[in-house]
């Protein structure tokens, strides 16, 4: 948040900065004009006002870039000013030659008019900044112009409230004097400043004062003795300033703001990133994303291809990262391990695939975290993501810099050793620029050009990569029952027309209703964020694991049960696997499931042949148990979109009276297409009437 004296100075520095480009330039005219070099020059009066138009250009850039974030200009000393000055005239001179090449203009403006025009805008603006600063800043102050400001504070309080506001060279304000609360001091000094009244009388002689507004410090006052002040000074005609209490939190940046209606003081650990650069970020982040998305799909297609032959099975890795504020998300990565590589590792065979072996040696592995990007969990550039045992051990300096979103590349993909950091990712946190960025960019394209680039963390990245390929490998491995105590086999004919119909319907249903899958997915992300789709692994026909989509109907925080759900409702989902009322669910969370629309993503479960239409809702791996032996049983068809439990009793026959059990058994021993028809008009009857829903 910009403070008052920072947006005020930083308007006196635009002032001073374009008087400086204006007399730079009628200068710089006046020495082209009478220069024997510059004579053959035409120039219209288009030619003036677009060279004015692009150096005013560049520098609405540099005001957005850095100078926006300059609250120095009244600390910094004579170097440190001419540094300020050339910083800008780089940035305004950069757009100049930028704009003249890039559309082709060059040949219309001299080049030794442009050094010297860059050159007097440099040496005019330092002056004139200097002039202000040292000049007419102070004369202001001293002219009777500033607010005069009388303050009323305790006698502990008053030296430490002067020098709070002196050091900050706050030259909107001239303190007049002061009223101490607590003792009789009138006409003793407090400093350089006269005590010029009493808490008895200062309401009579601030009135016949020259005194503009009062600042009050809160110290033993109550609020109805504040606000007796408060009535009377406004009585008075005079400014009413209040001092708001704040802790003394060390190296802690601190803000103004309001949550709703109530004003607040943020602290925070590092000083915040200014809103507009942020956006900045973000825009140019987006923008690089947007652009390498084809790139990604490409890459993706081959790489599953040439990675199906070899070792089928999900080519994306999903790792807990943290992010901005130390929020917690899926990051993603391209496979390049086989699924059976702890195995080959134990035998001392290579655990890649070939494609992997060259997805990992490009750094190409790493592509998919643009969907990071699209998402909102992560910029282009910015810190690294750490995993949750790597944020464990970090001090609280290095988790200061998750203030902002974590980069797909950073200060860190720029070194050459993984154990030496040489860049200071506090510098880039703390004072951000696109140039910044941009450095990043090159260099890091320097590193993956010369084959120098390195990975960082990269044994935990080998663990995470082992851990997945070991639980993808057990996914695709049926679950283990007994299968011989049920051998009855569903009709041949049956089943082809089930499938037929199956296809045939879910493709109808998909292109119908795509509006309404679009318009869903735009509600479920805008809810709270993340992943409007949610995948989640059941047990299938003949025990193979299937993953089965819905939209997301919970927070994404939904699986720290312990922290959401009361003992009773974490005893109920122990027992159920659904639970009452659940808190977990969001708004849109609740409409969806009410409406049954949770469930159309499973369309495309159906067009692909893990689910069916009609048959036993699909099980988790723990409901297996409930079933005992008659697991072959229910596992024998392929689980439904809807069924006779879920059309007949929905919610309301549970596990614990053995009442779904029955129902789920009842179909398996009486499928037919008769069935299926009717279970699909009473999945209908149900969904509008929202019997059992939740």
């Amino acid at each position: 948040m910009i403070s008052n004296l920072k947006r005020y100075t930083l308007y006196i520095v635009n002032l001073t900065d374009i008087v400086a480009m204006l007399v730079s330039y009628a200068i710089a005219f006046v020495i082209r004009s009478n220069l024997p070099q510059l004579a053959f020059i035409r120039w219209g009066a288009n030619d003036y006002s677009r060279f004015l138009m692009i150096v005013v250009l560049g520098y609405i850039i540099f005001n957005i870039l850095s100078l926006y974030n300059d609250d120095n200009f009244l600390k910094r000393n004579t170097r440190e000013e001419f540094a300020a000055s050339l910083k800008m005239v780089f940035y305004v001179m950069t757009a100049v030659i930028v704009y003249l090449y890039a559309f082709k203009v060059s040949q219309m403006y001299s080049r030794l008019f442009i050094g010297i025009y860059a050159g007097l805008l440099l040496v005019i603006d330092f002056a004139l900044r200097t002039i202000v600063k040292k000049k007419v800043i102070p004369m202001f102050r001293n002219s009777g112009k500033s607010e005069k400001v009388m303050i009323l504070a305790s006698r502990r309080q008053a030296e430490h409230v002067i020098e709070k506001i002196l050091d900050t060279e706050d030259w909107r304000f001239i303190i007049k004097g002061l009223v101490i609360t607590d003792e009789d001091l009138q006409d003793e000094m407090i400093g350089e400043y006269p005590v010029l009244s009493t808490r008895e009388n200062m309401f009579r002689d601030i009135e016949q004062l020259d005194i503009d507004s009062v600042l009050i410090v809160q110290d033993q006052e109550g609020d109805d003795q504040i606000e007796s002040w408060l009535k009377e000074f406004r009585r008075l005609g005079k400014i009413i300033h209040v001092q708001i209490d704040e802790f003394d939190v060390e190296d802690s940046y601190r803000g103004l703001d309001r949550i709703g209606n109530c004003p607040v003081v943020s602290y925070h650990n590092i000083a915040p990133m200014p809103k507009r650069q942020a956006l900045i970020r973000r825009i140019f982040s987006l923008a690089v994303a947007v652009v390498l998305f084809p790139v990604y799909v490409v890459v993706y297609l081959l790489a599953w291809l040439f990675t199906l032959p070899e070792s089928a099975g999900k080519m994306i890795v999903t790792r807990v990262r943290l992010g901005r504020n130390n929020r917690r998300f899926y990051q993603y990565r391209f496979r390049y391990y086989r699924l059976d590589a702890q195995q080959r590792i134990d035998e001392g065979k290579s655990p890649y695939t070939v494609c992997g072996r060259v997805l990992r040696f490009t750094h190409l592995d790493g592509l998919p975290v643009i969907l990071n990007i699209l998402a909102g969990d992560m910029d282009l550039i910015g810190p690294k993501a750490p995993s949750l045992p790597r944020y464990l051990k970090m001090s609280s300096s290095e988790r200061n810099k998750l203030s902002i979103r974590p980069g797909a590349i950073g200060y860190w993909s720029c070194e050459k050793n993984k154990s030496k950091n040489s860049f200071d990712e506090d510098d880039y946190v703390l004072n951000w620029n696109i140039g910044k960025d941009f450095f990043i960019i090159v260099i890091t394209l320097m590193r993956y050009v010369t084959f120098q680039s390195i990975r960082k963390n990269s044994d935990t990245h080998e663990q995470e990569e082992l851990a997945f390929a070991a639980e993808q490998l057990k996914l695709r491995q049926p679950l283990e029952y007994d299968r011989t105590y049920y051998t009855k086999k569903q009709s041949v004919i049956y089943l082809f027309i089930k499938r037929l119909f199956d296809i045939v319907l879910s493709l109808i249903a998909i292109i119908l209703l795509s509006p309404v899958l679009l318009i869903l997915t735009v509600l479920v992300t805008l809810d709270d964020g993340g992943s409007p789709f949610y995948g989640h692994t059941r047990v299938g026909k003949n025990g193979k694991y299937v993953t089965i989509y819905k939209f997301r109907s919970m927070r994404q925080d939904a699986g720290d049960l312990e922290k959401l759900l009361t003992p009773e409702q974490l005893e109920q989902y122990q027992k159920e696997f659904k639970i009452d009322n659940d808190p977990r669910i969001t708004k849109v969370g609740n409409f969806i499931r009410r409406t049954s629309l949770d469930e159309l993503p499973q369309l495309f479960n159906i067009l692909f042949g893990s689910l069916s239409i009609v048959g036993p809702r699909p099980i988790v791996e723990e409901e297996t148990k409930i079933y005992g032996r008659e697991i072959g049983k229910l596992l024998s068809v392929k689980p439904g979109l809807t069924g006779y439990w879920q059309a007949y009793a929905r919610n309301n026959a549970t596990y614990e009276t053995g009442e779904r059990q029955r129902m789920e058994m009842y179909y398996v021993d009486h499928a037919s297409l008769w069935l299926d028809f009717r279970i699909i008009l009473r999945t209908f009857v149900s969904v509008l009437k929202k019997e059992g829903a939740q």
